[in-house]
């Protein structure tokens, strides 16, 4: 992949105006590739405390990037190996930003294009029909769970709104798990139920929603917002893989 086709528009005038110097060979994607990011580091540590073998194996698969300010860079790549964007940040997404934000700050007079287009977080690592596929909010989560529970293919929506059964419809084929975070009104648990259900009938999905947070959080946790990795570590004092 290079950084060229990262997004779709061309660089050709920004090079000109402002002396960007060609493309490396090397991909984007693979210059920031890096098994020290911030997340990493966390990987390894408590409570998680997963081997370093398991961490390079997430890493690997997930792509993981590092910024300079060592924050990880979570790789939007779709079914077709198209990067369409990069999400940087320690995994919440509203204290994190995109890479594609960090260029149009850049070049606001160069990039007039339609909005970016984003996919599920972790949909390229699916490979034959019948997999079985779990779905967190949470980027961070995913990568930790798929070396917890290796059954799964650990996808994330990231944010509410890429939740939608058009970014859903590729997994046709495959038996989805939706994981919502818990909180104390059930909102995320029934959007994620009314999603499925749209998803169900417009892509024919085997798909469901799972209520073990629903049924097992305390009142605690769902003021905390707990997902399902929060829930599996403060209930067990840590994660034991």
């Amino acid at each position: 992949m290079k950084f060229e086709d990262l997004f779709p528009y061309s660089f050709k005038s920004l090079r000109r105006d402002y002396g960007i110097p060609e493309p490396s060979k090397v991909g984007l994607i693979e210059r920031c590739r890096s098994n020290d990011s911030d997340l990493c580091r966390e990987m390894v540590a408590a409570p998680f405390c997963l081997t370093e073998r398991q961490m390079l194996h997430a890493a690997e698969r997930y792509l993981l990037g590092k910024s300079r300010s060592g924050k990880t860079i979570y790789w939007m790549i779709d079914r077709d190996d198209r990067c369409l964007d990069g999400h940087i940040g320690n995994g919440s997404y509203t204290a994190d930003t995109w890479v594609s934000t960090l260029l149009i700050n850049r070049f606001p007079k160069h990039f007039q294009f339609p909005p970016i287009r984003h996919c599920l977080f972790g949909l390229h690592l699916l490979q034959e029909k019948g997999e079985k596929v779990a779905i967190v909010e949470s980027e961070r989560t995913a990568v930790i769970l798929s070396e917890l529970f290796p059954d799964f293919t650990w996808l994330a929506s990231v944010y509410p709104m890429n939740l939608s059964p058009d970014n859903l419809e590729p997994l046709q084929g495959h038996e989805v798990t939706l994981f919502p975070r818990t909180d104390t009104t059930m909102t995320t648990y029934l959007s994620w139920q009314d999603t499925a259900d749209l998803a169900r009938s417009r892509c024919h999905l085997d798909i469901t929603v799972d209520d073990t947070l629903e049924k097992h959080a305390s009142d605690g946790q769902k003021e905390r917002g707990f997902d399902l990795l929060d829930f599996i570590c403060d209930s067990h004092h840590g994660c034991d893989p």
